[in-house]
């Protein structure tokens, strides 16, 4: 084999592995902000909810208000950045390899709002947020109550 044959087949080799990466910018431009609009949001939420049944330390309020403000906080971020995720999965469904490989966030999001407008950049929101809401009221509410629940173990022995 040729040395000009072994450093195509190399440079292949690089472009192949940079193909299973495709989207991951545009993930952690989804992501970051998701979490710091989920994070940010959660603890105003809990409070308000809180105002309205009451500060009582008992684990179905725990858990239902810790739900409930997850799934608030969870809907909020998800509907906030549902064009990032868009743009995130234009890129991971592109055939082209190479073009996915050019590809970035920004120039995938001017792409879709030319041909679909704000409906494109909102494209697939609903079951966005079905999905985002019970997940992030899930998780938090089970943290919250795991604490709640070793809090009273640890002082009642």
């Amino acid at each position: 084999m040729t040395i000009t044959k072994i450093a195509s087949a190399n440079a292949n080799n690089v472009q192949n592995y940079r193909v299973l990466w495709t989207g991951l910018g545009a993930q952690l431009a989804r992501d970051v902000p998701f979490s710091a609009i989920c994070w940010s949001t959660l603890e105003p939420i809990r409070r308000r909810i809180l105002g309205l049944v009451g500060d009582e330390a008992s684990a179905p309020c725990i858990l239902g208000t810790n739900f409930s403000a997850g799934f608030v906080a969870g809907i909020l971020a998800a509907a906030a950045t549902c064009p990032l995720d868009v743009a995130r999965t234009r890129r991971q469904i592109e055939k082209d390899p190479v073009r996915a490989l050019k590809m970035r966030t920004r120039e995938t999001l001017v792409e879709i709002w030319r041909d679909g407008g704000m409906r494109g950049l909102f494209t697939g929101i609903g079951p966005r947020i079905a999905r985002a809401g019970p997940s992030v009221g899930i998780v938090v509410s089970f943290y919250e109550v795991v604490k709640y629940a070793l809090h009273q173990r640890y002082l009642t022995q």
